[in-house]
C-alpha cells in the first residue's frame, strides 16, 4: 500500500506542477507573439504586393494609351507644319475611332439614354420637365458608360415627369353625423 505524501511532499509536487505550467504559458505567449508579428509582416507584405500589383495594372493601362496621345500629338505638330484642316479633322477621327476600340477592347460600353426610362442606377437628372409622358429621358448632357455590370459613370441627363393634372376644388362632401338615439 502507498504511504500517504506528506504536506511537504504535496506542496513540493504542486509547486513543480506550477513550474510547469508558467513554463508553458511562458512559451505560447512568446509562439502567440511571434504569430502575431508574423501576421503583422504577412499584412504589411500583402499591401506592398497590393500596390505594387495597381501600379504594374496602371503601367499597362498607360502603355495601351500612349499610341493614342502620340496620334493626337502627330496631328496636332502636322497640322502646325501644314495648316490643312481637312487632314487634321480625318487625323482626329481616326484617332477617335482608335480610342474607341480601345475603350470597347476593355469592356467599355456607353449607356442607353435618349428615348429610355430614366433610371436612377443609370442616369443622374440634372433637369426635370413636365411632359405628358413622364419618366423618360428627353436630353443627354454627358454619356454615362458602363463595363461589366457597374456603372463606372452615369450619364447626365434631362427627364420628363408626369404632369400633374390641375384639380379644381370640389366642394367637400356633406358630411352628417348620425346619432342613435336610445
Amino acid at each position: 500500500m502507498e504511504e500517504p505524501k506528506t504536506q511537504q511532499e504535496q506542496t513540493n509536487q504542486l509547486q513543480t506542477l506550477l513550474e510547469e505550467k508558467e513554463r508553458q504559458i511562458k512559451e505560447l505567449i512568446e509562439r502567440l507573439q511571434r504569430l502575431q508579428a508574423d501576421f503583422e509582416n504577412y499584412k504589411k507584405r500583402q499591401a506592398r504586393e497590393h500596390e505594387e500589383l495597381l501600379l504594374r495594372l496602371e503601367d499597362q493601362l498607360l502603355t495601351e494609351i500612349l499610341p493614342i496621345y502620340d496620334n493626337l500629338e502627330r496631328a496636332f505638330r502636322a497640322f502646325n507644319k501644314n495648316n490643312d484642316k481637312d487632314s487634321f479633322i480625318e487625323g482626329i477621327e481616326r484617332i477617335f475611332a482608335q480610342f474607341h476600340s480601345f475603350l470597347e477592347g476593355k469592356g467599355v460600353r456607353p449607356i442607353p439614354a435618349v428615348g429610355e426610362l430614366f433610371d436612377p442606377l443609370l442616369h443622374e437628372a440634372l433637369i426635370t420637365v413636365e411632359a405628358e409622358d413622364g419618366g423618360k429621358v428627353l436630353e443627354e448632357f454627358e454619356r454615362g458608360y458602363q463595363r461589366a455590370g457597374r456603372v463606372l459613370r452615369p450619364s447626365k441627363v434631362k427627364v420628363s415627369k408626369r404632369k400633374v393634372p390641375e384639380t379644381s376644388q370640389s366642394p367637400e362632401s356633406s358630411a352628417t353625423s348620425h346619432t342613435k338615439e336610445g
